[in-house]
Order: structure tokens, then C-alpha cells, then sequence
């Protein structure tokens, strides 16, 4: 049986600990992480390329770049068809590399790897001597690109003066719901929404009688709600998973994480005899590097800082730390669609310190407890966003 990529597998597990501990909304991007783990592994070799190989569940280097470039395509491709004026969905996906003069990076991996498949011109820079600086462009990059979404993605203190790299992904989403799948805006109304705790919140509900894919499934449905393509022959929709019980959100998530959720998917349309979707706005930061590190993984080079010699030079006796890759991102869905950017960056620095069914033909679909949902695109299986709603009048 397929299982699912790691990229989600990974935000599945992180979504499981909230609900047993943390208690907060959560979305991620899985392609936005992919990408950027894709980019550094593109430059590995030794131990540390075959660690991370059968961590990303692919065979060789190939693979990974074919995977890398089968995810630019499909933003090119939104972005050739169309910027949204016709009603079709706006994806953004721009990479960004700053290197550390110290640690210059090969002429293979600058033109092959990040210009020829992740379209992206590496800067050289002095960490050393410019963090302060070099914050705020990068933290202007990704205000522009997030369009004013994520302000001050990296805090003071971050870079840090001793990066030898500094690799990074923004991905923005901009979706209408399909002309028949949307929402009356004078027919949203407030309803109870149930919280995992036993409380019960008033928050505002959308609703239609419009016909919507939907099925049933063992403890929990599923429902679909696509996107306007306009001139983009990609087909992008946002799936709602709501378990039937309202404290069954982790029954659900541990049957996802050891399942593929793709065999959900193909849904029938249906008339809906109870319908509400709750409106949610919030953002969320993902420190995968710990997510990584409690699942078993870590990204260290300090034993073999010759692995990232095909990427970079690496200065005789030069120690090479950890690596920290974070994610910031958030979303937003009304009546008219949806909007969501996630921006995720991966920090290596040089290291002075020490190591460390069947479906029934009426059914309803009423969201009023936690669930999981995920923006994806059909064609190619991209899981662009996923995420879970605890409480949607949470704003982080």
C-alpha cells in the first residue's frame, strides 16, 4: 500500500503532538519544506546523502531533482496560464540562496541545480560582518513574496555571523472557490463550534446548498471544495477531513499517518443535507529541525563536513554545524476562497561550539468540532498546504 510523502507524513505527527499536547491551529506546507530539503540534499554526498536518500524515500540525486522539478512546474505553469484576473488560482514559488563568501559554492550545483531546476541565482555574502543587514533583505524577500502575509520571518540574533549557507523557499496561494462550490456571504451565521476540551465557542459559519464531493469512510468524512481553474489547466481543491466524533480528531490523524489519505480522494458528488464550514485566519511556526529530531532524524554535518563538498568549498579543518530549517506560514478562507503563503528556510552554520465505501445519498458535512485539511493539486498529488482547526476563532 502507497504511504504518504515524508514532507506530510512529518506535518501529520507534528499535527498529532498538538492534539495531545499544545492545543493550537496548525498549517504547514509540505512542498514548501520539500523543496528546500531537496535543494540541500541536491548538494550531499557520502553518509550523509544516503541518510537523507532513504529519510526523502528516494533512490538517488536523479530522483530528487526530477522531484524538484516536477514541483516548480507546477507553479510555472499557474503562472504562465494565468495571475489570477480571471478568476483562476495565483501560486507563487521563488527560491532564495545567500552563501557565506567563506564556504563559495560550486559552479555545478549554482548552475545546474539551483539555477537550472529550483530557477534561483545564489548571492555571495559576508555573514560575518553583514547578519544585521542581510536580515532585513531576507525578511524583506519574504514580506514581497508573502505579499505583506509573514512580516519579520527571521527574529534579531538570526542569521547568525558564523552561517555558511542559507537556503530558503516562499511559497504563496490564492485560490476562488469553484462558481458552484462557493458561499453566500448573508447566509454565514454564528453557530457552536466544540473544542477538544469540552468548552463550547460561537464563531461564524459558511453554508450552501450547492452539490459537493463527499464520502464516508471508517470514523470520519471527507469533503472536497475545488478552486476556479480559469485558463490553468491545473485543478487545485481544498479537502476537509472531520472525524464523526468530536474528540475523534486522533483516531483520524493516526489512521492518515499510517495510511495514504490519496484513497480518499475520489469522491462522488452528493446533495448535502446539513452543511457548515467555520471561517479561520491563523499562522503557525514549524521548527522542523526538532520535529526532525523527535522523529529519529537530524541534520548534523559536523562529523562529515566533507558531505557538502559538492555544494560548497569547504576550508580545510573548517567545522560545520548543525542545520535549522524553519517554517513559517498562514492561511486564511471566506466565503470568496482562500489564501495561504508558507515561507521555510534552512540555516547551516559553522560550528565553534560543542556537538549536541460506500456513500449514503443524503448526507451532512457539519465542521463544528476539530479537523484536518489540505490544499492539493490533482495532477501532479502536490499536498501544497495541510493543516488542523482545534479552534478556529484561534488567530496563532
Amino acid at each position: 500500500m502507497a504511504r504518504m510523502d515524508y514532507c506530510t507524513k512529518l506535518a501529520s505527527q507534528l499535527m498529532l503532538k498538538n492534539v495531545m499536547s499544545e492545543k493550537n491551529n496548525l498549517v504547514v506546507s509540505p512542498v514548501s519544506l520539500n523543496v528546500v530539503l531537496n535543494m540541500l540534499v541536491a548538494g550531499l554526498k557520502g553518509r550523509t546523502l544516503e541518510y537523507m536518500l532513504g529519510f526523502l524515500g528516494s533512490k538517488n540525486i536523479k530522483q530528487i531533482n526530477s522531484k524538484s522539478s516536477k514541483m516548480m512546474a507546477v507553479a510555472a505553469d499557474v503562472g504562465t496560464a494565468n495571475d489570477g484576473d480571471d478568476g483562476g488560482p495565483i501560486l507563487v514559488m521563488v527560491n532564495g540562496v545567500w552563501s557565506d563568501q567563506s564556504f563559495p559554492l560550486k559552479p555545478v550545483y549554482k548552475e545546474q541545480v539551483l539555477k537550472g531546476i529550483f530557477n534561483c541565482e545564489a548571492k555571495s555574502v559576508d555573514f560575518a560582518t553583514q547578519a544585521v543587514e542581510l536580515r532585513d533583505e531576507i525578511n524583506a524577500w519574504a514580506e514581497a513574496i508573502s505579499r505583506g502575509l509573514i512580516k519579520d520571518l527571521l527574529e534579531p540574533g538570526s542569521p547568525s555571523p558564523d552561517t555558511a549557507l542559507f537556503l530558503a523557499n516562499a511559497l504563496y496561494f490564492k485560490g476562488t472557490w469553484e462558481q458552484n462550490c462557493g458561499f453566500d456571504v448573508n447566509r454565514t451565521e454564528k453557530r457552536d463550534f466544540y473544542l477538544l476540551n469540552g468548552e463550547i465557542v460561537s464563531l461564524s459559519f459558511m453554508t450552501s446548498h450547492n452539490m459537493y464531493a463527499c464520502g464516508s469512510f471508517d470514523g470520519f468524512k471527507v469533503l472536497e471544495i475545488p478552486y476556479e481553474n480559469g485558463k490553468c489547466k491545473r485543478h487545485f481543491s481544498m479537502y476537509f477531513f472531520l472525524p464523526n466524533e468530536k474528540d475523534g480528531l486522533q483516531n483520524l490523524l493516526e489512521k492518515l499517518i499510517n495510511s495514504d489519505p490519496n484513497m480518499y480522494l475520489s469522491l462522488p458528488k452528493v446533495e448535502l443535507n446539513n452543511f457548515w464550514i467555520p471561517k479561520f485566519k491563523f499562522s503557525y511556526t514549524f521548527d522542523v529541525s526538532k520535529a526532525m529530531t523527535d522523529t529519529g532524524t537530524t541534520l548534523s554535518f559536523m562529523k562529515n563536513p566533507e558531505d557538502l563538498s559538492e555544494m560548497m568549498h569547504i576550508r580545510k579543518g573548517a567545522p560545520i554545524g548543525g542545520s535549522k530549517i524553519i517554517q513559517k506560514a498562514c492561511i486564511e478562507i471566506d466565503e470568496k476562497g482562500t489564501e495561504a503563503v508558507a515561507i521555510t528556510y534552512d540555516s547551516v552554520s559553522e560550528c565553534d561550539c560543542d556537538d549536541d465505501d460506500e456513500t449514503e445519498p443524503l448526507i451532512s458535512f457539519v465542521a463544528n468540532h476539530p479537523f484536518v485539511f489540505m490544499i492539493r493539486e490533482a495532477k501532479s498529488g502536490l499536498n501544497f498546504f495541510t493543516g488542523v482547526v482545534l479552534d478556529p476563532n484561534q488567530s496563532n
